[in-house]
């Protein structure tokens, strides 16, 4: 009796670990598109660009090839950037903020 409760023990944990491990989601593949909704440019250079949004959650980002020259971002600009992953940061597109959207 105290083998086959021990058995049924195993076989239970086993079950609930697998369980677990199947609901982590997997990486995103390399080349996936993702966006950062009301962000202004507070750090940018050659190799890496920092954003905040309207809750001061600051963003740090190597930037690739792709990225238009800093000067194109002004300073108190709020945007909305369409970005890929991969090694570096790919840049997308970016456009101008709806007034809504600042308020949040």
């Amino acid at each position: 009796m105290k083998k086959i409760a021990i058995l049924a023990a195993a076989f239970v944990f086993i079950l609930l670990l697998t369980k677990i491990a199947n609901q982590v989601p997997p990486a995103p593949p390399p080349g996936t598109a993702f966006s950062l909704k009301a962000q202004k440019v507070i750090q940018c250079s050659a190799d890496e660009i920092t954003l905040v949004d309207t809750h001061q959650k600051s963003t740090h980002l190597e930037k690739d090839t792709s990225w238009p020259e800093c000067i194109a971002f002004q300073k108190d600009q709020v945007m909305d950037f369409y970005l890929s992953r991969g090694d570096k940061t790919r840049f997308l597109s970016a456009e101008q903020t709806v007034w809504w959207r600042k308020a949040l």
